[in-house]
């Protein structure tokens, strides 16, 4: 499929799924819009489908459907349901330190806690967005069309693909503006209280300085002509910014985000997490893993030009991953599965069988020698898997 007809097959998806929403919306009378309703309170709220979990210092946090957040202080043995000024279903959950936390999810929300967790206020959400994408399209496009006037000639001015991607890109957002705040966000990284960044469906980006009183994007410095989805925003030990996503591409940047290098994996699925991975007396690598199983190794000393695809194991998305102290790495699988890798991630081992629950996100608790607890988020909210790493590699579900 040629870049023309796929970016013509996406937005036609795109303004099913929206007008969808909208039919629905309406059929509903009137629905209260979800980005002001807040979320219903439920005393069953801890077994709601949970899309992610983390840690805030020594409390668990989960978030999902219908804007239901909940944490725990005792190990998920109990749990108390947030205030949360939204009802939109929430996708992940990141916490810069104990307190400052944040919560990202449809209609381009972003939430915020500065108490661990226990309450949440708004800080953006997709009509932002839309006037933010839909501005800086305008200015590329505006910028584009005066580097063309400034040159001799005018032959290639009216095929210039440069102008051809961004009168398209513009397009698209235009499009999809007029369906209102209808773009997910699916990741979320904050490097302090203040400093952080969030990306979602369709290429978007956005940064802010000040905790999220203001945001700007930053989906030019990214090459995504074709608006492909990012899944996750994540740092490595060395401080460079990965984002992963569609068409198994993963974007770097060393300098903060103020410019990205593409890297081609070679696997042209769904990525969905990419870390760093560090070993004593050798350079950072990247570890990238997502759709059906797939687990991607880079080299250490070109991670842009030499990519390997480890043994699959699973056939199983995997959602969630992390290095430990010890230097292993744990991945966990849609169905419950958990891998763990030796100290150099050239090897994966199943060390839980799935469970048959359906699993969107995960949090390593404790690893220690011979033993570790993954906290997983899902279909019947947070389960802990207790994990013996012994000789039977066995694990037990609580």
């Amino acid at each position: 499929m040629n870049a023309i007809m796929r970016r013509q097959s996406r937005a036609v998806l795109l303004a099913v799924g929206m007008l969808l929403a909208v039919e629905s919306v309406s059929a509903a009378h009137a629905a209260p819009d979800p980005l002001e309703h807040p979320a219903a309170t439920s005393d069953r709220a801890a077994r709601a489908m949970l899309l992610s979990v983390t840690t805030a210092g020594k409390r668990l946090v989960a978030v999902g459907e219908h804007g239901v957040i909940v944490y725990s202080d005792t190990q998920g043995k109990n749990w108390v349901q947030a205030k949360v000024p939204v009802s939109v279903s929430l996708t992940v959950v990141f916490f810069s330190d104990a307190k400052n936390g944040w919560a990202v999810g449809h209609d381009g929300v972003v939430l915020r806690s500065q108490d661990a967790g226990q309450h949440w206020e708004k800080r953006f959400d997709g009509n932002q967005a839309n006037a933010l994408m839909l501005a800086e399209a305008e200015k590329k496009l505006t910028s584009i069309r005066g580097e063309l006037e400034s040159k001799p000639g005018d032959a290639d001015k009216a095929t210039s693909p440069a102008l051809e991607a961004a009168q398209n890109t513009l397009a698209d957002i235009q499009a999809g503006a007029k369906f209102g705040p209808s773009r997910p966000l699916l990741g979320v990284w904050f490097k302090n209280a203040d400093e952080g960044y969030v990306v979602g469906a369709y290429g978007q980006f956005f940064h802010t300085l000040d905790g999220g009183l203001h945001w700007e994007s930053l989906a030019n410095r990214i090459n995504n002509p074709d608006g492909l989805h990012y899944n996750a925003i994540s740092a490595t030990p060395s401080g460079a910014l990965l984002i992963s996503g569609e068409g198994g591409k993963i974007y770097r940047s060393e300098n903060q985000g103020e410019s990205w290098q593409t890297l081609d994996s070679g696997y042209k699925g769904q990525l969905y997490g990419a870390l760093g991975i560090t070993h004593a007396g050798s350079e950072e690598q990247l570890l990238a893993f997502g759709f059906g199983g797939h687990i991607l190794l880079s080299n250490a000393d070109k991670p842009a030009g030499g990519w390997q695809e480890l043994a699959i194991i699973t056939n199983k998305n995997l959602i969630g991953g992390s290095q430990t102290s010890d230097g292993s790495v744990w991945l966990v699988a849609q169905d419950g599965s958990v891998l763990r890798s030796n100290e150099h991630a050239q090897h994966f081992t199943i060390v839980q069988q799935g469970t048959g629950l359906l699993i969107a996100g995960s949090a390593v608790l404790k690893e220690e020698a011979g033993y570790a607890e993954v906290a997983v988020a899902g279909m019947g909210g947070v389960h802990l898997i207790s994990i013996d790493s012994g000789i039977n590699m066995s694990g037990k579900l609580k």
